[in-house]
């Protein structure tokens, strides 16, 4: 047979792999055979338990309740929840040492991988793999078939599927607790499950157990045992630091043993924490193995969490940020504080009721944040390492969440002074890392915590982080500029509270002299510094001047503001005070009344300043000679200000001396 012309053109140079069909001129038919595709390579999943490298702290009460529900055909499955980086999967490890020395087969299944690694389980106690393969694309009964093999397996077995965080990967249609998927209890074995949700309505009827942070001396001892150092000096404090959190100890630890040059002991570790505790992840994060550092990192186990609570919800992430600021150091935030009109016009947007709720209960449920009841009333909790590690991804962007955060605390101003001290520490570092140090708001802000500071009797404290303020003010702003006037006021307010008149009066004038210049006599700012002189002179005993101050003030603010503006009422109430001195006890009492009431309207009756208005009508009915009516005020005036202030400061002392001497003239008849 004779070439075609220009055979020569249909040429292939270089290797060929597989089939090649050369044509130019084809004539009549052309069959090509191509054999079958080969398979899809199999999964390449490990089923093995990781090793644990120390011993383990604080869960011998688990393990022991674990290890005697260890048992093969178990009823239910069991399922470990806590928040990342507690630990669950250090116990489970534990567990599965336990069940291997006792003979048993342990399966250990990671997320990402759980189908392929339940049909690898299936064919290591004897099913085929040519079934396994033809199953697998068919998720229903690739799981009846899994199943059937590991109830009949010939030996007992643990399975643990690990970190099971999305639920909807054990079973996509139904929830994990119908056993309809990945996660059943079996007459071959045990299944112990872990997760970050903690939520018995998925697990149910599952046996959920959950796991929390390491007491002192488990958290000491991992701490140490991390660090390979026995009677490691400063371990303890470190602990506590470190909130008890089994992940925190172990990368500490891990910084310990390597960089000994640098830290010595644990408590030198301890004063590096001084900058944050983003630090230890700084350290750590080039002696942790793997690239997973969503699970071996402080930052990344909760950035995970919130990710994956946000795949459903998400402003619970823009929520849990907001609850850092005003939750620090495990504060608890009364839920009172998070009005709903006041979120919706904030960083979250339109809220309801029942988003809120659903919000939080997310934030729960991963562990994120714990609803707790003190006093009676619901109020939510961080655990402290996690609203730091939080806070410590802040940037500028996140400013308005902060000034949100102040401007929350500012609304219920001074009902909670220990939360609200620690909750404007916080915001006021914030301003300082994400301000310049002299911003007036952030010198507001240092403002308002001095003031805190000054009603909780910390006089001293109080004036230590103001008069550097002042200082500060004066040279960046100006010694006129309103924000330094603030500062310089609220020293004025120290010195009163410590008894020194001299000094705070003299603040006051300087501060009256350059408001009523730059601000007028009768804006609100210069009327309250009047009314602070006119509380100076009362002190002084100069009753005619005290009292011509504070009608001046109770007049002028009764023209140009609400009748509940706080000076307002706090002028009325002197002046009544200064005529219940002169003895004109019934304009006192109408003057007492008037500001009691406008306070349990406005403020509620719990307030601190609703409670001093009681205690002034305890004492005017005193001196009226009503000692049944004032032993009442004075007993509740007492008990309130122990809740508030606790039984030391001297409003609760002056409380109880009263009534005391009320039940006294009682006895007496």
């Amino acid at each position: 047979m004779v070439s075609p012309p220009d055979a020569h053109d249909n040429a292939v140079h270089g290797a060929v792999s597989g089939q090649l069909v050369q044509a130019r001129n084809i004539h009549g038919g052309v069959t090509i055979n191509v054999p079958p595709a080969p398979p899809a390579p199999l999964s390449d999943v490990s089923l093995d338990p990781p090793r644990l490298a120390t011993a383990v702290r604080g869960r011998d009460e688990l393990l022991a309740e674990l290890g005697a529900a260890m048992e093969v055909g178990a009823p239910v499955p069991h399922v470990l929840t806590g928040p990342g980086g507690f630990g669950k999967t250090t116990v489970a490890a534990a567990l599965a040492e336990q069940a291997r020395a006792d003979g048993w087969t342990v399966f250990w299944v990671r997320p990402g991988s759980v189908a392929a690694s339940m049909l690898e389980a299936a064919v290591e106690v004897g099913g085929s793999r040519a079934e396994a393969d033809r199953v697998r694309p068919t998720r229903r009964q690739a799981a009846r078939w899994v199943w059937r093999h590991l109830d009949n397996a010939p030996r007992p077995w643990l399975l643990v599927i690990d970190n099971a965080d999305r639920p909807e990967e054990l079973d996509p249609e139904n929830r994990p607790g119908d056993q309809l998927g990945w996660m059943r209890a079996s007459p071959g074995g045990f299944v112990l499950v872990t997760s970050r949700v903690d939520d018995p309505a998925q697990w149910a009827p599952a046996r959920v157990h959950r796991i929390g942070q390491l007491d002192g001396d488990a958290a000491t001892g991992a701490l140490s045992d991390h660090a390979g150092l026995v009677g490691l000096p400063g371990a303890r404090a470190l602990a506590e630091r470190l909130g008890g959190v089994p992940l925190a100890l172990f990368l500490a630890g891990r910084i310990l043993a390597t960089h000994q040059v640098l830290f010595p002991d644990a408590r030198a570790l301890l004063h590096g924490l001084d900058q944050g505790v983003s630090k230890l992840d700084e350290l750590a994060a080039p002696l942790v193995s793997g690239g997973d550092t969503e699970r071996t990192l402080l930052s990344g186990v909760w950035e995970l969490s919130l990710r994956l609570v946000s795949e459903n919800e998400p402003k619970a992430a823009v929520l849990l940020r907001l609850l850092s600021v005003l939750g620090p150091f495990a504060s608890e935030i009364p839920l009172r504080r998070l009005p709903i009109t006041e979120l919706g016009a904030g960083v979250l947007g339109r809220l309801s009721e029942a988003e809120l709720a659903r919000l939080v209960n997310a934030l729960v449920v991963h562990g994120l944040i714990s609803v707790v009841s003190p006093q009676g009333e619901t109020a939510l909790r961080l655990h402290p390492l996690v609203s730091e590690t939080v806070r410590a991804r802040f940037g500028e962007s996140d400013l308005p969440l902060v000034e949100e955060a102040e401007r929350l605390l500012a609304l219920q101003r001074d009902h909670d002074l220990g939360f609200e001290l620690r909750a404007q520490s916080t915001v006021t570092d914030l301003y300082l890392r994400l301000r310049f140090r002299a911003d007036p708001a952030v010198i507001d802000s240092i403002v308002s915590g001095a003031r805190s500071l000054m009603l909780l009797n910390f006089t001293d404290e109080a004036l230590s982080v103001l008069e550097p303020a002042v200082e500060e003010a004066v040279g960046a702003l100006g010694a006129s500029h309103p924000a330094t006037l603030r500062a310089q006021h609220a020293v004025g307010d120290v010195f009163r509270a410590q008894e020194q008149i001299e000094e705070a009066e003299a603040v006051y004038r300087a501060v009256h002299r350059v408001r009523e210049e730059s601000l007028g006599p009768t804006h609100p700012e210069t009327l309250t510094t009047r009314h602070q002189l006119a509380l100076m002179a009362g002190l002084r005993g100069d009753l005619d001047t005290a009292e011509e101050g504070f009608r001046a003030v109770w007049e002028a603010l009764a023209e140009a503001a609400p009748e509940d503006h706080t000076t307002s009422l706090q002028a009325l109430e002197n002046l009544a005070y200064v005529r219940m001195l002169r003895g004109d006890l019934e304009a006192a009492e109408e003057g007492f009344r008037h500001v009691l009431r406008v306070r349990r309207e406005v403020l509620g009756s719990r307030h601190p300043v609703t409670v001093s208005s009681e205690f002034y009508v305890a004492r005017n009915a005193f001196e009226r000679g009503d000692h049944t009516r004032a032993e009442k005020g004075f007993g509740r005036a007492f008990r309130e200000r122990v809740r508030i202030l606790g039984e030391d400061h001297p409003t609760t002392q002056a409380a109880r001396e009263w009534w005391e001497k009320a039940q006294r003239r009682l006895r007496e008849g």
